[in-house]
């Protein structure tokens, strides 16, 4: 039997649908500078008030859960000749693709053949002196919440970036 935990209850989010919002301490923009090393910038998820089991139960309960994630990059690459970024699951699991995909080594403009290079699955892979972004929810309720998140190649003066972690949403019974 795990513990009581509080949360927030959404009323308005869904249309009338109670959602159940999780915080964390890793909701602000946060800069990644100075890294290189493929997944040497490491941020570890502090989810306030419940332990990763509690959240696991949480999503299993549920019909649906997401979670927003964003990478904002400057000449620098995700998954562009190597993986250079991924977020780890509650299980500890390295997860290559990003919010909106589905698909290893894709962002949501690759899974609709939108991406700023048409050669690779994520905007950040064109990897140029534009200011791009890739975004979206995950929602695979069996890998959620996101416990870490790891970057790199921004270790070079020319290179730069941000990521933002949306709270944990759950909705519905399963």
């Amino acid at each position: 039997m795990l513990t009581p935990f509080t949360v927030y209850c959404n009323m308005t989010d869904m249309n009338g649908v109670g959602v159940t919002v999780i915080s964390h301490d890793s909701e602000n923009r946060t800069r990644v500078k100075g890294y290189e090393s493929p997944g040497s910038y490491s941020r570890d998820i502090h989810y306030t008030g419940a332990s990763l089991s509690q959240l696991a139960s949480l999503t299993a309960v549920s019909l649906r859960c997401e979670q927003f994630i964003m990478s904002e990059c400057l000449h620098s690459g995700m998954y562009r000749n190597q993986v250079w970024d991924w977020w780890v699951s509650r299980d500890s699991s390295k997860m290559t693709y990003w919010g909106g995909a589905s698909v290893n080594y894709k962002c949501a403009c690759g899974m609709t053949d939108s991406c700023a290079d048409p050669n690779y699955g994520c905007n950040c892979d064109a990897n140029d002196q534009v200011w791009r972004n890739d975004s979206g929810l995950l929602t695979d309720k069996t890998k959620l919440p996101v416990k870490q998140l790891r970057f790199g190649e921004t270790g070079n003066s020319h290179e730069d970036g941000y990521h933002t972690l949306g709270k944990l949403k759950c909705y519905g019974l399963a």
